[in-house]
This record gives structure tokens, sequence and C-alpha cells, in this order.
């Protein structure tokens, strides 16, 4: 019996079924006294019926375990997948940040070279002068 709810729910009624035919209650009110009250027959029924109910259960259990078994697997392959994705994201990052900081550091000579030719030849620099350096 694969585990499904379906059968997680034949079962269930399977159980009520067996208790109210043979108690007249739900299977959670049996009590030694009412058990004590039923005679043979009854109680050949319910004990047929709970190991059929057994089996059912062992069957489906065990089919849950395979279940949970393959979506641990199914977890730790993708917790890899997102690690891998992760590292290949942060490469990028970096790869990213190095470019920015070469640029930056070639902007700042570029301009620091043009604020140092300027200024040595007429001693103060205008904003004018400044603007067209950068853009230079």
């Amino acid at each position: 019996m694969e585990f499904a709810l379906e059968n997680l729910y034949s079962v269930e009624k399977d159980v009520d079924s067996v208790f109210g035919a043979v108690f007249g209650v739900n299977w959670t009110d049996v009590n030694k006294t009412s058990v004590m009250k039923c005679d043979k027959t009854a109680l050949t029924s319910l004990v047929l019926s709970a190991v059929s109910v057994l089996g059912k259960s062992k069957e489906m259990l065990r089919s849950a375990a395979i279940c949970v078994e393959k979506l641990k697997q199914e977890q730790i392959e993708n917790q890899k997948t997102m690690l891998n994705l992760q590292e290949e994201l942060l490469k990028s990052k970096d790869e990213q940040v190095e470019v920015v900081q070469k640029t930056v550091e070639t902007e700042i000579r570029s301009f620091s070279d043009a604020v140092s030719v300027k200024k040595g030849c007429e001693g103060r620099m205008t904003s004018t002068q400044v603007k067209a350096a950068v853009k230079s």
C-alpha cells in the first residue's frame, strides 16, 4: 500500500468501522468494560480486522519511510545546488568589485594627473577647468 492521504483515510475508515461495528463507539472510547461486554464472535472479528489494519499500516509506514528518504536526498541535492549557485554569485560579485576598483583607481589617477598638470601651469584651477579635466 503506497503512502498517500487517500490510503491513510481508508485505513482510518476501516478502524472506525470495525470499532463502531463491534463496540458501537469510536475507537478512542473503547475501554475494558466495553471489551468485556463483547462475545467471542465479535472479538474474533475485531482481532481479524485489527490484523488487516495493522498490515496495511505497516505497508503504509514502509512506503512513507521511503518517501521521506527520497525527500531527504532531494533536499540535500537542492542544498548542494544552492551552495554552488551562491559560490558562482559571489565570484561574479567579486569580479564586478575588481572591475569597479580598477576603474576608480584609473579615473582617480587621471583626475589627479590632470589637476597637477593644470595646477602647475596656472597655480589655481577654476571649477570649469576641473570639469574639463574630469571629462578628458
